[in-house]
């Protein structure tokens, strides 16, 4: 079954991308602590500033987004003149963006927790197209691997994918690890839990870079969020087979 939207796959994985460069690198050893989080000017490959916040336009006033959020928080973000606006790539307004558009936002935080957004931005498109995994996920299987944790033999997970393949990640002391916005460990994942992992292939395993770490709840949402569907599965040449388990 494929999904109709893919723009919340992309930009999850974007995240797991940027956590990758942003995070302190840690061990995946059992009895290591993650490091402390980075405060949220800390981020990098978002430009200076705060992390930016992902979410579906739930509603639209004049000046102002509701966005609810991949853990199911509401966030309002209002909007300046100054406010910068960009759809797949291209310049755009206020008046192009509609409920229920997957965004990225990025601005100041203000006393009362809403964002001053400096830019709001999506990028839609399927397979091959502007934002697809032809262009900025890559290969399912080869360059990123997402799905539920079927079984944990350090420093090896086995994932059943988001095709119904089964495939094996094997993390080392340069792979970061994140849950709920915080650095975690090997330790603290379980079988059950939903990962999405961007890395590639070595020898033959899957080695992440960036490993997130979602709970069957969290994964849920994102799959109501990012269509009708579900997490999408690729077809043909969008996915690579992994080999058989040993």
């Amino acid at each position: 079954m494929r999904s109709k939207s893919w723009s919340w796959v992309i930009l999850l994985l974007a995240m797991v991308v940027c956590t990758a460069a942003a995070v302190a690198q840690q061990p995946v050893g059992s009895g290591t602590s993650g490091n402390p989080p980075r405060s949220e000017g800390q981020g990098r490959g978002w430009g200076d500033g705060p992390r930016p916040i992902f979410g579906k336009i739930t509603s639209i006033s004049a000046g102002t987004l509701l966005l609810t959020k991949q853990d199911g928080q509401t966030v309002t973000v209002k909007l300046t003149n100054a406010t910068e606006f960009r759809k797949e790539r291209e310049k755009a307004t206020a008046a192009d963006f509609k409920v229920g558009d997957v965004v990225m936002v990025r601005g100041d935080e203000n006393a009362d927790k809403s964002v001053t957004a400096k830019m709001v931005g999506t990028r839609g498109g399927g397979p091959g197209g502007p934002g697809g995994p032809g262009g900025m996920l890559g290969t399912l299987g080869k360059d990123y691997v997402a799905g539920e944790v079927k079984s944990i033999e350090a420093p090896k997970i086995t994932v059943l994918r988001t095709d119904s393949v089964t495939q094996t990640l094997e993390l080392n002391e340069e792979t970061a690890i994140r849950k709920n916005r915080e650095s975690i460990t090997m330790a603290d994942i379980q079988v059950g839990d939903y990962v999405m992992a961007r890395g590639a292939i070595q020898n033959d395993v899957f080695v992440p870079k960036g490993v997130m770490v979602m709970s069957a709840e969290q994964w849920k949402r994102m799959q109501e969020m990012g269509g009708p569907n579900g997490m999408p599965k690729p077809a043909g040449d969008n996915a690579v087979p992994a080999k058989p388990q040993e």
